[in-house]
């Protein structure tokens, strides 16, 4: 009996033995990823007039920190939270930026890459575009350390049961829960409208000669169904609140500053939406989000009223945002630049003494009383009823970007990718609280070359489908 004992003392020594063994691999290999992932944060570094190089070095050091997770794979059940955190988060990143430095790389060497003027390749915009990714692998790397709760627990919201259907009255205003986070609603028209800018507009407004493409040709587009769209701008109380619930993290966020004596939108590892860089109150539309940010915001939303939030579309956006209007702003076409601060927070007196670096811009003559942003709903609504669907904070479309209106929809269905990758990259529409007259125009439109791409400029509202 003593022997047999003794037999399994052994067999039990060596099965712990073995079992120190994995946990001791599985530490060593949760540190090399660690390792592998700062390499990878300290190779996202702009270099001027070495563009290509840049861009083939993060490629390199994202598919060497792939292979570390490969490996690290083998041992993740031993840490279930983490191998979630992983195949949810962390791998798709590394897709992403591997897939966004392959296209950029590319654009470095093309014939038509354009370094200047208001161009979206200019390489002050590539070097933030690379900095907010340096903030997100930071923010991975801290993870992989403490994953975050994949499968958070969400409770149900307080329902207001009201019914709304194709039959309901445009311009109607409803809430889908009587809880703070809950948006109000206003119930949008089916109709028809003429989407983009026209030259003769352009000319008017001394809209730059780069961007203008972005927004032609014109083109009739039908909206066939009412929706419904949030009449206000998100708030910083009401992200905060899906921040509390779900545990979502965003770190870093691009910040008007001077440095190197350059006025720009530099990157800061310590803002994001909770400090953004200047002071918000609750009410305010909240800002230094991602359009990835406001997706998961539309689907926790979801998930808490039982009703179909997302993003808009672009035609979708700019169909409520025109409410039927074809001037240059909802406002009209605004020549003297002073009736603007009746119906949005821009680009005026308030702003430029608060950062004198903007006395040259193309700036709106008049006071709406804000430097930065202002709490929503401030301002006259545009016809259907919508606030601040210009300036304020921009807001993110739901669209894959397209560099101009080819090949464009003719109804408010999502515009799909071409097969370019250019999905990788948001499309924001609307003006914000600093941009130039021309910018705050219905029909103007951009993107930014990273799918990381947050700034104190820009926020979102959602759609709420009607079924």
């Amino acid at each position: 009996m003593f022997a047999v004992s003794g037999f399994l003392l052994i067999g039990y020594s060596l099965a712990a033995c073995h079992n120190e063994d994995k946990d001791s691999t599985f530490i060593d290999s949760k540190m090399e990823l660690i390792t592998a992932l700062q390499t990878l944060q300290q190779s996202l570094i702009w270099q001027e007039n070495q563009c290509e190089i840049v861009y083939q070095n993060i490629i390199d050091k994202a598919a060497k920190t792939q292979l570390q997770i490969d490996y690290l794979k083998n041992l993740l059940i031993k840490d279930k939270d983490l191998a979630q955190f992983i195949h949810m988060q962390l791998e798709p990143k590394l897709q992403s930026l591997k897939e966004e430095s392959n296209i950029l790389k590319d654009r470095c060497t093309a014939l038509d890459y354009d370094a200047v003027g208001v161009s979206m390749e200019r390489p002050s915009m590539l070097r933030e575009m690379i900095s907010e990714w340096q903030g997100t692998i930071s923010l991975l790397k801290d993870q992989v350390n403490n994953p975050p709760n994949m499968n958070p627990k969400i409770s149900l919201a307080t329902l207001t049961n009201i019914q709304v259907n194709e039959t309901t009255f445009a311009g109607y205003k409803f809430k889908d829960c009587s809880d703070d986070y809950c948006p109000e609603l206003t119930v949008i028209p089916a109709g028809n409208f003429l989407m983009g800018g026209s030259l003769e507009e352009q000319e008017r407004e001394n809209v730059p000669a780069q961007p203008r493409v972005w927004e032609l040709p014109q083109h009739s587009v039908s909206i066939s169904k009412p929706f419904a769209m949030a009449s206000f701008e998100t708030t910083v109380g009401q992200f905060q609140k899906f921040q509390e619930e779900t545990g979502w993290q965003v770190k870093g966020c691009r910040n008007w500053e001077t440095r190197e004596g350059q006025f720009d939108m530099w990157y800061r590892d310590d803002l994001n939406p909770m400090n953004p860089g200047f002071n918000q109150t609750s009410e305010e539309p909240v800002v230094c989000v991602r359009r990835e940010d406001s997706r998961e915001f539309a689907k926790w939303l979801s998930k808490k009223t039982g009703k179909l939030y997302r993003l808009p579309t672009e035609v979708e956006w700019e169909y409520a945002a025109r409410a039927d209007s074809s001037t240059s702003y909802y406002w009209g076409n605004d020549p003297q630049r002073n009736q603007a601060c009746q119906y949005a927070n821009v680009l005026d007196i308030n702003t430029i003494l608060a950062l004198p670096n903007t006395k040259n811009w193309e700036s709106f003559k008049c006071d709406d009383g804000y430097a930065f942003t202002a709490p929503v709903g401030q301002f006259l609504p545009n016809a259907f009823g919508l606030y601040d669907m210009s300036a304020n904070a921009r807001e993110w479309i739901d669209d894959c970007w397209h560099n101009d209106y080819r090949g464009a929809p003719n109804t408010n269905q999502r515009w799909e990718s071409d097969g370019d990758g250019l999905c990788h990259f948001p499309v924001l529409r609307g003006g914000s609280w600093i941009y130039n007259t021309y910018n705050v125009r219905i029909a103007y439109r951009n993107a930014y070359f990273s799918s990381q791409a947050r700034s104190n400029m820009w926020g979102f509202r959602l759609v709420r489908e009607i079924e």
